[in-house]
């Protein structure tokens, strides 16, 4: 069975699956545009407008092949457990009450040049070439977050400009996902011993180990600051929350490098005149083409921020913004000299 028959199949077959609540319901299948990403979705809309989970049909085909004990009739039977999952739903409705969404706003951080066709259709900011864009939480839990991308239309049926949709999201967005900023060595200090803990490791041994890791961050301590959310998902964008990049700054002391390590978290190193942000461009590019899935990538590039000027951008672009004012000043240096005026002198003939 290829793909378009497997698709096919379900399409025809899932109402047969499901309670009778949807013996009505319409069955769609079509692309799903994301950010970063596509896919083919199935979709039930149910009578009133009520939507449940689109389902990936491509990650489902892909596990289906996978397991040669699986029949259609399993995979049936797993499309509808996750579209009866108990779940808010999203009512299609109330997405158009602007007074009541705009509570749930949060931002996304993506690259603007690998998602043009999808910038094209919906509101965004630009952060040099990092687009920030719309989206409302419908569902926040343990299995993850459930959300909505604000689209032109949508932002059209709420009679609103961008400009005010990026304002509410800047306040709406530290509520609804909470930003984290957490040295990297305190950081894995914490993972760990939960592992440690998880594995069943005693009070004693935990503790022991808890001081050892304590002296090794103390003898070693690691500069890099990892900045994210409480749910660890789409965290990039707390960068650009209120006054993060100025907290950040004031933690660091002077200014630093970011180094986007996924759409989840980004990293940040003081640039206290060390480090060169060329092979740090390097070191990105190679971590994100050997262990980050394409769907979670972030740009390739290394981004800076100067505490003093309070400018956020590329660092080849600091660089280059630093050597040209260099520049600057040596020109109106040789300018000013040039123009005061000089001690004529006085020939005596004898």
């Amino acid at each position: 069975m290829n793909f378009e028959e497997f698709v096919n199949r379900i399409k025809e077959s899932i109402r047969d699956y499901l309670p009778r609540e949807y013996e009505n319901a319409e069955v769609l299948v079509q692309e799903q545009q994301k950010l970063n990403n596509r896919y083919t979705g199935l979709l039930v809309l149910r009578e009133g407008g009520t939507m449940t989970p689109t389902v990936n049909m491509e990650l489902l085909f892909d596990y289906y092949n996978a397991h040669p004990e699986m029949s259609i009739y399993d995979v049936m039977e797993k499309i509808s457990a996750i579209i009866q999952r108990d779940q808010p739903g999203l009512n299609i409705g109330s997405i158009l009450q602007y007074d009541l969404a705009k509570e749930k706003l949060f931002m996304r951080v993506s690259s603007a040049e690998k998602n043009q066709e999808l910038l094209q259709n919906v509101p965004y900011e630009l952060k040099e070439d990092l687009a920030i864009t719309f989206h409302l939480a419908v569902d926040l839990g343990e299995e993850g977050l459930a959300s909505t991308m604000i689209t032109n239309n949508i932002m059209e049926q709420y009679g609103i400009t961008k400009e005010q949709l990026y304002q509410d999201a800047l306040v709406s967005s530290p509520k609804v996902l909470p930003a984290t900023v957490e040295n990297m060595d305190k950081l894995l200090r914490r993972m760990m011993l939960d592992d440690m803990k998880a594995s069943g490791m005693g009070a004693e041994e935990l503790k022991a180990m808890e001081e050892e890791m304590d002296q090794m961050i103390s003898a070693n301590p690691n500069p890099m600051t990892v900045v994210s959310n409480e749910q660890t998902v789409d965290g990039a964008s707390a960068l650009f929350y209120p006054g993060m990049l100025d907290q950040i700054g004031e933690s660091m002391k002077g200014d630093y490098f970011i180094l986007p390590s996924s759409i989840n978290e980004v990293i940040v190193v003081p640039d206290d005149g060390s480090l060169d942000h060329k092979e740090l461009k390097e070191m990105v590019n190679e971590i994100n083409h050997t262990q980050v899935a394409p769907e979670e990538r972030l740009t390739d590039e290394v981004y800076h921020y100067d505490t003093k000027e309070r400018v956020f951008e590329k660092a080849d672009r600091f660089q280059q913004r630093k050597l040209d004012q260099a520049i600057d000043g040596v020109q109106d240096a040789v300018k000013e000299r040039l123009q005061t005026p000089k001690h004529k002198a006085t020939e005596i003939s004898l």
